[in-house]
């Protein structure tokens, strides 16, 4: 709840830059449902550790956004003050983001405490019934002092008591030291995928530097088309810091938040209607890298070509299938399509190589429609349908 609270926040930050850049107003509906998240947090798990303290601390930040954004929309023809209240409006979103991650600590270390309370509880446990084991193997033994026959009988017992108190004892370790480990490699995972998404930011920051100070328009086109797939790489990083099962990472919210980045990066001054129909519900990262990267190169060359002249547009993205069976991917635009209606077989640009390369990755096969615009179906190769019959 807590991760999907932290996403939230996160979604907020981009309809805020998504509003102020664009038509699409969806700041007050997005807040109205995150203090609804909050507000159910708050009465279904009031009591936790570390729950007391968070509706308050979120409320303060978040009202403050609400000033951030109120101005920001005021005066967001003002490229200057837009870009101040854009980076103070990170700045607390991040503040209420680590007031989510603060008390996702709390109850993880409160979780483990309580594990470990349990443990040792048991192992007290054990500890008595094996005492009095032994005691009872010895007043057996003193019953039966007359007879070596039940004498002998009564130290083989005994015995195999002390080898299955030391069995019982390696066993216990052995269980307590794998739970622990696993525990461990999960939390050291989402720290890498964690450091990875930043490191991905940084790289975006330093790019955008250099952008400053470069004056061509097409060398400032290719700088924000790394900057987009740097982007795409990111993401895939966020969600998977932030999903609960890290081999399975929803699929929608990461292209939602995708498409929402690529929305904002282009600012298209049209009426824009997206067409996105995801029916796979979750994807390793493995396939997610190229498929997220695949669906930028595409939405990109949408935005830079197929709306010029025009005052509205449909994008559209529709995916079905699974990993096993194969995905089953349409993608593009109903704009005013490619000169060359061939081009695309032969590809004279990064964008359309990049495309090629990352449908065979996926094992996907490249089809041009005859519908309007420039659309696109990606579907499983022959060999790979003629293995799985």
């Amino acid at each position: 709840e807590l991760d999907r609270l932290g996403m939230a926040i996160h979604t907020l930050g981009l309809v805020h830059r998504v509003e102020t850049s664009s038509a699409v107003l969806q700041w007050h509906e997005e807040r109205q449902r995150l203090d609804a998240q909050v507000r159910d947090l708050q009465t279904r798990y009031g009591d936790a550790p570390g729950m007391q303290r968070l509706p308050e601390a979120l409320g303060i930040a978040l009202a403050r956004t609400d000033s951030l954004h109120q101005q920001a929309m005021e005066r967001r023809h003002d490229l200057q003050q837009r870009s101040i209240s854009d980076a103070v409006m990170q700045i607390m979103l991040r503040r209420a983001q680590q007031e989510v991650e603060h008390t996702s600590r709390t109850l993880h270390e409160d979780g483990l405490a309580v594990y470990a309370a349990a443990l040792s509880t048991h192992w007290q446990h054990a500890r008595l019934l094996l005492l009095a084991a032994c005691l009872l193997a010895v007043a057996v033994a003193w019953l039966s002092s007359m007879s070596n026959r039940l004498l002998r009988a009564s130290q083989l017992h005994a015995r195999q008591l002390e080898r299955t108190h030391a069995e019982l004892e390696r066993t216990h370790q052995e269980l307590r030291e794998t739970m622990l480990s696993k525990e461990e490699k999960e939390v050291m995972i989402k720290e890498i995928h964690h450091r990875v998404k930043n490191n991905l930011q940084i790289v975006k920051s330093l790019i955008r530097f250099q952008m400053e100070q470069v004056k061509d328009e097409r060398t400032l086109e290719l700088f924000n088309e790394c900057v987009n797939r740097v982007s795409a790489m990111a993401l895939v990083h966020e969600q998977t810091y932030l999903s609960k099962d890290l081999a399975n990472i929803d699929v929608s919210s990461y292209l939602q938040a995708l498409i929402r980045d690529l929305v904002h990066a282009y600012a298209v001054g049209i009426r824009l209607h997206l067409d996105v129909d995801i029916r796979v519900k979750t994807l390793g990262v493995d396939t997610l890298v190229p498929l997220g990267l695949l669906i930028n190169e595409v939405i990109s060359n949408s935005f830079k070509h197929a709306f010029k002249g025009r005052a509205q547009g449909t994008i559209t993205v529709h995916l079905t299938g699974s990993e096993a069976e194969g995905l089953q991917l349409r993608i593009g635009d109903d704009g005013i399509g490619l000169p060359d209606r061939d081009s695309w077989r032969t590809p004279k640009s990064l964008g359309m190589e990049l495309i090629h390369t990352l449908a065979g990755q996926l094992d996907l096969v490249l089809h041009r429609t005859d519908a309007p615009g420039t659309l696109y179906e990606l579907l499983p190769e022959p060999k790979r349908q003629q293995r799985r019959a």
